[in-house]
Formats: structure tokens, sequence, C-alpha cells
């Protein structure tokens, strides 16, 4: 670490500390090159203006800024007393130490500074900076990079650290005007003045819209080439939080290519917010919907397809990575953003969601999302492996949630809320036109709530499986109440989705499940199966281990002094125990369903809820 001593800035006394450590439900940190006494540790740490659900190398000077940072000593290391030493490196300003209380002063390295010393565990979790606030303290257009290591004992020559920094830009205060690759429009939308992005031809350099405008998406913009491209080589569309875009009436749609990522990544009080064009004062926030195209982001992942490609709908290019699909396909990160009243019907069988994932991913970060009143589906998975977290889809026209294609990523936190209209909180297909496909689709889905509405289409239920898809799920809800029909509350349909999930009761081989899940005794009597069936949906259901039906008891506040919204769990649920997945993507909660109560409610500041 060739630091050098520099005078004390800005930095140093805009700022005082304490150790927090982040949230557990949190995307992971990146993994830092490790040097010095312990090659084995594991050292790990990021910046973040959301608490920990994206990181990011370059951060908007008006949004508060963590430095984070992992410590993962070998097993022989652990029990000791070790020494913990943090030092920032602010470019131009000089290099500074932690300090115990928090504080911060200029690093020397002949007499090297520890912020603790204590017995070592397997996991050292820990803030370096905490709420930095660029604009706030002068310090902005700089770069930070930030060391952190350990050492055992006195022998501060043994220090294990990171050779490769922690790397954060605060950027410069935008300036007054129109970005790159934008035009000024007419007057304001948001109290903004208004930029246009244009889609007379596609954008394929470097994009970045700040948060002083708001963007209208005119036609079908397209980010970057229809053309399968390594992560490190793609361009990047960057969304500062607290930035609305906004859409007039028609297929206005934005396109995230196979050659582009999307970095928006609000926070939970500046999200960022893409919506119609009539979202003003007034809106009928409870029945618009469908006013314009959406999201759309192609990646290179897995199809099941006969060629690994498809054609995106609404005329939205080809995705999938063919006979070379890329399953760690990274198309960046969509954190804390609303998208309303989207989705366009081109025809019956050609409509754009609010958010089209064709064949993105697994390095993809999609978390703290919501989808209002989209037309079509709120959120469709089209192959690939992206996961989600922290989903809420309220008021959506047809499915709320909607898979196919191969689609095998995971999903947990899921909010789903019918109102006026919608079919299916979950419509699920391998392959429709083959359904025994493969690979076949089989999402995990955990922590999922899903909440019939009366006034929902009279076709709709809670889940529709078919066409061979398969699913493991757990610690899940339905509740709400579904409008009577013939097809069921659940509907299994499709002889390849039985067949191919179990030839008898005795004989389902686990690759269509609902675990530890509970549904109410409305949905438990009106369990349903269409076509050639071996077995029923209510065996089916009964079959499932420790799930159960009964009274469901969302929104009920166990403390009458403490609000509850009506996707809140209420004791009768949360005397349920849960049983998460093992995989390292699941956060390892207590409860079923998607939110425990009301002071745990995740959905609680950032999303809209008037309707």
């Amino acid at each position: 670490m060739n630091f050098k001593k520099r005078e004390l800035g800005a930095l140093a006394t805009g700022i005082t500390l304490a150790i927090a450590s982040m949230s557990a439900q949190a995307a992971d940190q990146p993994i830092l090159t490790v040097e010095g006494g312990q090659s084995s540790a594991v050292i790990t740490g990021g910046g973040t203006i959301n608490d920990g659900a994206s990181f990011l190398t370059t951060v908007p000077a008006a949004d508060a800024l963590d430095i984070v940072a992992t410590i993962s000593p070998p097993s022989g290391d652990v029990g000791q007393t070790g020494s913990l030493i943090a030092v920032v490196r602010a470019d131009g300003i000089g290099d500074f130490v932690r300090l115990p209380d928090g504080s911060f002063e200029l690093f020397d390295l002949a007499a090297p500074q520890t912020f603790a010393t204590k017995t070592l565990t397997a996991t050292e979790s820990f803030s370096v900076l905490e709420g930095i606030v660029g604009s706030d303290i002068g310090v902005t257009d700089v770069t930070l990079d930030v060391y952190v290591g350990y050492w055992v004992g006195d022998d501060f020559g043994g220090i294990t650290y990171n050779a490769n920094p922690i790397s954060v830009t605060i950027d410069e205060v935008p300036q007054d005007g129109c970005p790159t690759n934008t035009t000024a429009g007419q007057g304001k939308f948001a109290d903004k003045p208004v930029c246009i992005l244009s889609s007379a031809e596609r954008i394929t350099t470097n994009t970045h819209l700040t948060a002083n405008n708001s963007y209208l998406i005119d036609g079908t913009v397209f980010i970057g080439e229809n053309v399968d491209t390594p992560n490190d080589d793609k361009i990047s569309l960057t969304i500062d939080a607290g930035t609305t875009l906004v859409a007039p009436e028609g297929v206005n749609t934005l396109v995230i290519d196979r050659s582009a990522k999307i970095y928006a990544n609000g926070t939970a009080a500046n999200p960022i917010i893409m919506t119609s064009e009539q979202d003003v004062a007034g809106v009928d926030a409870l029945n618009l919907r469908g006013t314009w195209g959406g999201l759309v982001i192609n990646g290179s992942a897995t199809l099941n397809t006969q060629s690994g490609t498809d054609e995106g709908e609404g005329s939205t290019g080809t995705y999938g990575g063919g006979s070379s699909p890329r399953d760690d396909d990274d198309s960046g990160s969509v954190t804390y953003v609303q998208i309303k009243y989207a989705g366009w019907p081109i025809t019956s069988e050609n409509e754009l969601n609010s958010i089209s994932l064709q064949g993105v991913g697994s390095g993809t970060i999609l978390d703290y999302i919501q989808v209002h009143n989209g037309a079509d589906d709120g959120i469709e998975f089209y192959g690939g492996t992206v996961n989600a977290k922290h989903l809420v889809l309220t008021g959506n026209d047809d499915d709320a949630l909607d898979w196919t294609t191969g689609y095998r990523g995971n999903l947990q936190h899921i909010v789903i809320k019918q109102t006026s209209s919608g079919d299916n909180c979950i419509e699920a297909d391998n392959l429709g036109s083959n359904p025994i496909a493969t690979p076949r689709s089989i999402p995990t889905v955990s922590n999922l709530t899903c909440i019939g509405s009366p006034d929902q289409k009279g076709n709709g239920h809670a889940f529709e499986l078919k066409a061979g898809t398969g699913m493991n799920m757990s610690n899940s809800i339905i509740g709400g109440t579904f409008p009577p029909v013939d097809e069921g509350c659940i509907l299994i349909k499709g002889e390849e989705t039985f067949t191919q999930s179990g030839a008898s009761i005795a004989e389902l081989n686990g690759t269509l499940t609902m675990e530890n899940s509970l549904i109410t005794s409305e949905c438990a009597a009106d369990l349903q199966e269409s076509g050639d069936a071996p077995w029923t949906a209510a065996n089916w259901y009964g079959a499932q281990a420790n799930s159960s039906f009964g009274t469901v008891d969302l929104g009920v506040a166990p403390n009458p002094f403490v609000g509850a919204s009506d996707w809140t769990n209420g004791p009768i649920i949360n005397a349920i125990p849960a049983n998460i997945p093992s995989a390292d993507f699941f956060d390892d909660v207590d409860y079923i369903g998607a939110i425990k109560d009301a002071a745990s409610d995740w959905t609680s500041g950032w999303t809209f809820t008037d309707f």
C-alpha cells in the first residue's frame, strides 16, 4: 500500500462516523484482490447509495454515499486477537485513517492507527464511510480509494489487505442543460426541464441521465446494438436517483440491447420513476393502464427455443445467447425504480409488458422495483437466469408475474396485489410450442404474497401453471378474494406440466412444488386441473411439505398503534415457521410471505400506494 501523507482536507473535517453493519437484504459486495499475510482471506466492499441494494463506481454528488467492507479471515485466524484498519485516499485531498471513534486523521505508515482490536470472527462487516453527500461538504469530482486490512497480534508486517481499492467517484454537480445523447424539449414535467431521448437512431455511447431534468421517451429508443457483447465491453445508460422518465401515449419504449447495460439506481428517498405523460395531478391511478411501451432488457443467456434465440414482441429485437449462451450475462442494475401505466397492446398476440426481461443473465441486479397498472404483464421473464428481489406488482391488467422459454432464476420478497383488473398473480409456461423443451422453466420462488381482488377479471386465478412449467415455491401466501371462475384459484394445465412433474401423486419428482406455504380455505376448495391429468391439483397441494390452508390474516397489525398495509402479515401467518432455500441468493428470514410486520415493511417510503 503505497500511501502518501498529504494535507488534511475537506473530507476529514466533514465526517464523523460510527461502525454500522449493512442490511442483510443486500446485493453481494464486489470481491477484491487480497495481498499480504493471508492470501486465503476474502475481502469484499463497495460504495452504495441504497443500503447495499446495488454497488456503484460513480455516485451523484447529491446522494448520501456509504462505503462498506467485509473481511473474512481464514479459519486459522478466527478466534485470534486482530487489529482492523481502514484507509481512505481522496484524490487531490489526502490519505486518511479511520479511528475508533469513527473520525479520521492523516495516515502515517510509520505509526498506523486501527479502528478496532478484537477477537476475529468468520465475517467482519463494517462501514468505512457513511452518509457522505459530496455537494454538502464541497467534495465533488473526487475519487475515493479505500483499503482495508487486518493483522493478528502485534505484527503489522503481517497485514492482509485488498491490493485493488474500493474505488468510488463522487460525481460533479450536474450542469444546466440536457446531457449528451438527449436534446432539449418543451416545458416541464415533474417541475423539471424536459430533455428528449430520441428513437431517430440507436444510442451507442455511454449516456448519463442526471436528476436535474426529466426525460421524454420518444418512440422505441434503443440503447446499444443488437449483438452479443462481453460484459466488460458493454456501453452504459446511467440514470441517477430521483430522475423521472416520461412517455407519451403509444408504443414509446426504452430498450436496453445486448451490447448495453442500464444502471438505474434510485434510493428509498429518491426512487427513479418511469411513467406516463398522463401521470399528473388528478390521474385515475386505479384504472389508468397501458399508455406506453415500458422497459425491455435484451440479454444473451439461455433460452429453450430451438435456436437459443427469439424475437422480442413490439419489434424490440433478438435476444438470447443462441448456441453459445452466457448465463452470467450482465445487463446492469435496476434498483428502487417505479414503472407506472406501461405496457402497450400492438395486437392481441404482440404486446409489450411493463418490464420485459428477454434472455437476461444472472450478472444483472434487480431489486426494489414496483410495477403499477401495467397492461399485459407486470414483469415477464423470457428465459434467462436473472434473479430478482423486493418486487411490488400492483394493479396489472394481465399477469403480475409471468415466465416462459426456460426461465431458471431465483425470486424472493414479492408483493402482488390485484385491483380493478388483472388475470393472474402468476402465469407460467415452459414453452408453448414445445412444452418438453429443455432447459425447463423451473424458477425458485420464496416469500411471495398474492392478494386477489373480487374486481379482477372473471377468468383470473392466483396461479396458472401450464405448458410444461416447473416451479419450486416455498414460504408463500395466497390471500384476498378471487372472483368465482370455472378454472380455479390455482390451475395446473397441460399434459406435459403433469407428466414432467410426476406420473402420480406418489411419484412427484420435486420440480413443481409449493412447500411451507399458506392459502385461504376458499382457494383450497377451488384447486383445478385441465388436460390429461394423472393427478389433481387438490391432491398436489395436499402433498406439499408443511403447506396448509385456513385464515390468511394480511393487513392485521398485532399492535393497534402500529399501522399495517394490506400486504403485511398478521399473527396467524407469522406463527408459521419459515424454511428458506439454502442458495446464497436468499435472505434467511424468519417468516413466510413477503412482509413480516409494519416495522419491517420494505415497501414503505419508495412505492406508489395512492390508488
